[in-house]
């Protein structure tokens, strides 16, 4: 399994991400109030004064929330003056989502040297999100753990794209962006996939086994799966539907395909997607102005 502390030893896959992320002058800001939050949602004691001071802290932060929270297709015609009255009113996932989404894009935020579109990568990052959060809940499983999952399992394409520059954006645009191609490719060229460097900069940043476990599986499950195979499995489909939803014309049906596991998984099946594909949409009509951050 995914060792957080390399004193206590972890797979020698992670020893070419760990000289590769140490070579990086900048790395991403470590989102810390997202894994704060993180670990208050996972606590069944949760304190919601706690969980508002979290998002108070950072005024900014705070402004961009509630301008959210008091859009017309959120809460009507009556703003919320605060987070706590924003928070009871929305939800504590409803808030979470829109946190989360915001300290994400500012750590998703691309430098000058990346190539890559990033606007549709943070599309693709918040589709796959809401897919997670929705699947999360069909499963019984935190909605929370499964929305950051889907937000952040992309995360090394962004560190790729930001160190190599040029070079990497021309191996994704030749390796159809996503997929066994990319994988294999990004293998041949740095020794290891975005996927697993990704997981390993989670890991260093804290965020629960769990999450850099299905990060690191995303594209493909392994035969064996580490950490939480239900969020593993909930991350891989919902990374597959949300390419063809956001960029690709057969829809469902090839997500199916390429992600037959884990439906099995998840006891999915072909005739529940339509259903599934309704409370998606809902999903997404309630983080839309998260889609544009980065545009």
């Amino acid at each position: 399994m995914l060792q957080l502390n390399s004193a206590t030893g972890y797979s020698s896959r992670f020893h070419a991400t760990d000289r590769y992320l140490d070579r990086i002058d900048s790395l991403p800001p470590v989102p810390t109030v997202a894994i704060q939050l993180l670990d208050q949602f996972n606590d069944p004691d949760r304190d919601l004064d706690r969980i508002v001071q979290l998002i108070s802290h950072d005024p900014s932060l705070t402004a961009e929330t509630l301008k959210r929270c008091n859009s017309g297709a959120l809460v009507g015609a009556e703003p919320a003056s605060d987070m706590f009255e924003a928070v009871c009113r929305l939800g504590l996932f409803e808030v979470y989502s829109i946190v989360v989404g915001l300290v994400a894009s500012r750590t998703m935020k691309p430098n000058d040297k990346c190539k890559l579109d990033s606007l549709r990568l943070w599309r693709h990052s918040v589709t796959t999100a809401v897919i997670c959060a929705t699947l999360a809940r069909r499963s019984d499983l935190p909605d929370a753990t499964a929305f950051t999952a889907g937000l952040l399992h992309d995360i090394g394409k962004l560190i790729l794209g930001s160190t190599e520059g040029g070079k990497y954006c021309e191996l994704v645009h030749q390796s159809a962006f996503y997929g066994p191609s990319l994988i294999a490719a990004e293998v041949a060229k740095t020794g290891f996939s975005h996927a697993t460097l990704g997981a390993r900069l989670l890991a260093r940043w804290g965020l629960p086994e769990v999450v850099c476990c299905a990060v690191e599986w995303h594209p493909q499950l392994p035969a064996v799966i580490e950490g939480d195979p239900h969020l593993t499995a909930i991350v891989n489909f919902s990374n597959s539907l949300a390419h063809e939803l956001v960029e690709g014309t057969t829809g469902a049906p090839a997500a199916v395909a390429i992600s037959a596991e884990a439906m099995r998984l998840l006891n999915l099946t072909p005739e529940e997607l339509p259903a599934l594909l309704t409370e998606i949409n809902l999903g997404m009509q309630r983080v839309q102005g998260l889609m544009q951050m980065q545009g």
